[in-house]
């Protein structure tokens, strides 16, 4: 005899939760496993709500999130480098530990946990970008 279990949920399913707490802030809650079968959603959600909000500061919140690998983190890094680049910030709140580990293993955690600055750097700001300025090789 052989049993069947499907799973909890489907495999890949990564849910969003988009909203604007305060003027100029986009806030992304992430729930699920951020692998390589979900990355490509996080990286298009995130693109649309940097380009279709234009917010100065963009909040991605992983409570939610269960496992986070090498791909994930890239994402983050390239959209984080994306909205320096526009002066907009990225930030990372609520890592569960598993995620908190990951990002202190790769150096992540000050870097993408950081409080937003005061005054965000506008988009004409000259030469250095604030935020998230690393190279990950993946």
């Amino acid at each position: 005899m052989f049993n069947t279990f499907a799973p909890v949920a489907p495999a890949g399913l990564l849910r969003f939760d988009t909203s604007c707490p305060s003027p100029g802030t986009a806030r992304v809650a992430v729930t699920g496993e951020i692998d390589l079968s979900t990355t490509d959603l996080l990286r298009a959600r995130l693109f649309t709500v940097f380009a279709a909000l234009n917010p100065r500061r963009i909040e991605v919140d992983l409570a939610g999130v269960t496992f986070l690998d090498c791909g994930g983190l890239s994402v983050l890094v390239v959209v984080g480098n994306l909205a320096a680049g526009a002066g907009c910030q990225l930030r990372i709140t609520n890592p569960q530990p598993v995620v908190s580990r990951i990002l202190g293993l790769t150096g992540l955690l000050g870097i993408l946990t950081a409080e937003f600055d005061p005054a965000p750097p506008t988009a004409h700001a000259a030469g250095v970008t604030g935020s998230v300025g690393i190279l990950v090789a993946v």
